[in-house]
């Protein structure tokens, strides 16, 4: 059961580490790429400790190992929290240079769409109304 727990903790330490260096070269889709196997590491790890852990079980050397193995997911937790919200900054700001850069008479040429996709119809031109008496 021990085992199981370190190797569960270091596979999801090897996936968080590969995301961070993908999250620090700025590689958003191959970091986006590796959330299956982020998602399946957690959910093995989150099975195994509903089983419990008998702490009387574990050997020195396990427990330490354990132990590091638990601090290495909570220093690479925190640097994956850090490196994704850093990402999202980012990519806000990129957002933003793209919709300032925009000229505002371009956007009110550009089509308009409803919530279903579809292109709203162009407006009619203004009506004009004349004095027909003479």
């Amino acid at each position: 059961m021990t085992e199981d727990l370190i190797a569960l903790t270091d596979k999801l330490n090897e996936v968080l580490a590969e995301e961070n260096a993908l999250l620090d070269a700025l590689d958003l889709p191959a970091a986006v790429r590796l959330l299956p196997r982020k998602r399946d590491a957690v959910a093995a790890l989150q099975g195994a400790l509903a089983g419990g852990i008998d702490a009387t079980a574990l050997s020195v050397v396990d427990s330490e190992t354990l132990r590091d193995s638990v601090q290495r997911l909570i220093e690479l937790g925190d640097a994956n929290r850090t490196a994704i919200e850093r990402g999202l900054a980012l990519q806000m700001q990129l957002i933003q240079t793209i919709a300032q850069a925009v000229p505002r008479g371009r956007a009110l040429e550009a089509p308009n769409y409803q919530p279903d996709g579809s292109q709203v119809p162009a407006r009619p031109a203004d009506a004009y109304a004349f004095l027909s008496r003479m």
